[in-house]
């Protein structure tokens, strides 16, 4: 059975709520009991609630008033009132056996997943820009005049870029990888560039920037 209101969807069979727009809500436990309670019955007191929830444990005014506040709170709207003694659900609820998934009801999975595919959908991961990088930051040991690493600034900066969005795009950005790609681009970046003035230290610098890409590339590249 659906429980269908102006401002959510509580499904009673997997016990899951969804708001207006399709996307569930994390209500658990006693306050997701009651709001089920509630769209059965529109109405209850103290008493007949306890005894739904659990008759041999003495529950209060308070702990109906937690689980409300937390109904209220999750939903983002207050669908719960209460007067004279008795806690009632505002608007109107149907009862459906069963909901169109496309229109009715989508699940937090499939919401996720069009999110992502509508944000990443001109984003493709490609190896060409790390490996190129890789290449150039291996060559570094090598003698070159001036120009090489300032070349290499603007091509680890456009690599780092790419990737940075990639990872945005793919709701990956607060983890190691998004944030080791933002420290390498301060240290690389040709508009502010960093002088640590040894050559030996970008050396190493070089060669772990050069196994992050690496990394980065067998992390994320598709199969």
């Amino acid at each position: 059975m659906f429980y269908k209101h102006p401002k959510f969807v509580l499904d009673e069979k997997s016990k899951r709520i969804f708001d207006e727009n399709g996307k569930e809500l994390r209500l658990t436990g006693n306050a997701y009991r009651l709001l089920a309670f509630l769209c059965k019955n529109k109405s209850a007191n103290l008493t007949e609630i306890g005894t739904f929830l659990d008759w041999a444990k003495d529950y209060n005014e308070n702990h109906i008033r937690q689980y409300r506040y937390k109904i209220n709170t999750i939903i983002g709207e207050d669908v719960i009132e209460y007067k004279n003694g008795v806690y009632s659900l505002m608007g109107d609820v149907k009862e459906l056996k069963e909901m169109k998934r496309n229109t009715d009801l989508l699940h937090s999975n499939d919401v996720e997943l069009k999110e992502n595919m509508k944000k990443s959908k001109n984003v493709e991961f490609t190896i060409i820009p790390a490996i190129i990088s890789i290449v150039l930051l291996l060559l570094t040991f090598l003698d070159w005049p001036y120009g090489y690493y300032t070349f290499l600034r603007f091509i680890i900066t456009g690599t780092v870029v790419y990737y940075a969005f990639y990872l945005y795009a793919m709701d990956k950005w607060q983890g190691f990888w998004f944030w080791g790609l933002v420290v390498t681009g301060i240290l690389f970046n040709p508009i502010v560039p960093v002088y640590l003035g040894n050559k030996a230290i970008w050396g190493v610098i070089d060669v772990v920037v050069a196994i992050f890409f690496v990394g980065l590339i067998i992390k994320f590249k598709r199969k």
